[in-house]
């Protein structure tokens, strides 16, 4: 048996739950058990990146999405997110295409679009002397991006019964609660009735929806309208949320580390930023990519991966037994000495190639791994690295005079209270 405390204790509960996490894994190490209060299985806290290999790739069919999915199945129902078997594996096939390299130039014009207005408000802001909430702005700016990719050129047609665009909510309300999911999952009936309509009209635009309603499982044909709704639910809420609360830390590491924006807008000027990139240009934006995945380590909003053991299982030497509850937590991981020198520094030189390639795989999991990896890696990395470049160019955002952002270790990771800061425009 692993080492750990002897009383009881649910993990996934609590505001400070990752404050708890952190005294585990420092007191006990890379593999610790916790005997859960709540439920007959205990918890095992998993931070040795050989471990995790074995959970998330090698041996992953042992393991099943654990404690906390029934939230999300609640709010996406069984989209990839939280699906499982045969259904999980039939959907994944169906969507893959949508999201490798050579899907992604389809999306690329609208985040650029919406970097471009985005940056537009800040300079005015800035010029005006006022401050910025960067939480609210870069909540809007991304969803707005994700719906476009979504719905492209039906977006303006879904409105509420009020006449407000249609899926406002998910960057108004920023509690993920049981009212919201009602009110999110009764946007499906939109959803149903634009995908009756396209069929009608066999009006297919290059979109996420459109890739959805044409992607067939061979002989059963498309996906069903349940299908359907889940996975564009899912594509709303993963698509924004932690797009979102990575770029908050993104420009809450560049305000309060001034020598590293200062070269970055050096490193900008050898780039094209005056069209819409390709995916080969934004394949040589390494100082922004640099940039994006520091920030993505110190701050991964996919903070907590859970897993449940299907059957008995061996991991570091020690007995799993079935139904064992897994969480692998990644901020954990990507600040453990082993592997990170000097982990709370914010460092972009870290993701230089020669740097990466000299570290343990599965040390840095800001996307998950195996065959569960975030399947839309691709796009988030793009539309955040337009965003970055976009903005960087024209403003530097200052050092803030509030304390630092507290925490909120939720289904992702980002600020408790928003995000205030001001800009300062510079076109040199």
């Amino acid at each position: 048996m692993p080492p750990g405390p002897s009383a009881p204790c649910d993990l996934e509960t609590g505001a400070d739950k990752l404050q708890r996490l952190h005294a585990l894994w420092q007191q006990y190490g890379d593999c610790v058990r916790v005997p859960a209060a709540s439920r007959a299985a205990a918890t095992w806290l998993v931070t040795d990146p050989a471990l995790i290999r074995r959970i998330l790739v090698s041996n992953h069919r042992n393991y099943v999405k654990g404690v906390g999915i029934e939230r999300v199945r609640v709010l996406l129902g069984d989209g990839l997110m939280a699906g499982e078997g045969a259904h999980w594996r039939g959907q994944r096939r169906l969507l893959q295409p949508a999201f490798q390299q050579a899907a992604l130039g389809a999306y690329l014009r609208g985040f650029h679009t919406q970097a471009l207005a985005l940056s537009a408000r800040w300079q005015q802001a800035a010029r005006a002397g006022e401050r910025v909430n960067v939480t609210a702005e870069v909540s809007t700016s991304t969803l707005t991006a994700v719906l476009q990719a979504l719905f492209s050129e039906d977006l303006d047609d879904l409105r509420d019964a009020a006449g407000q665009p249609a899926f406002a909510l998910v960057s108004e309300q920023s509690q993920r609660d049981l009212q919201f999911a009602v009110r999110f999952r009764a946007l499906g009936a939109q959803i149903r009735e634009l995908a009756a309509r396209r069929r009608r009209e066999r009006r297919f635009p290059p979109d996420l929806l459109s890739h959805c309603l044409r992607a067939r499982r061979g002989a059963s044909g498309p996906m069903d309208d349940k299908a359907l709704v889940d996975e564009v639910l899912t594509l709303i809420v993963a698509g924004h949320e932690t797009t979102a609360a990575s770029l908050n830390w993104v420009w809450y590491l560049l305000a309060t580390h001034p020598q590293v924006c200062a070269r970055l807008r050096v490193d900008l000027r050898d780039l094209d930023l005056d069209t819409v990139p390709g995916r080969e240009q934004l394949a040589r934006w390494q100082p922004v990519a640099r940039i994006v995945k520091e920030a993505l380590r110190l701050y991964p909003p996919g903070w907590l991966y859970t897993r449940r053991a299907v059957h008995d299982d061996t991991l570091g030497g020690y007995h799993l037994p079935a139904g064992s509850d897994v969480f692998i937590c990644s901020w954990l991981l990507h600040r453990h000495p082993d592997h990170w020198d000097a982990p709370e520094a914010f460092r972009p030189e870290r993701f230089t190639a020669e740097a990466e390639a000299g570290r343990a795989r599965y040390s840095y999991l800001p996307f998950s791994a195996g065959p569960r990896h975030c399947i839309g890696e691709g796009f988030a990395m793009a539309e955040m690295l337009i965003h970055v470049a976009q903005v960087a160019r024209h403003l530097r955002p200052l050092a803030p005079t509030d304390a630092a952002p507290a925490l909120e270790a939720e289904v992702n990771l980002r600020p408790r209270a928003p995000l205030w800061l001001r800009f300062e425009v510079c076109d040199d």
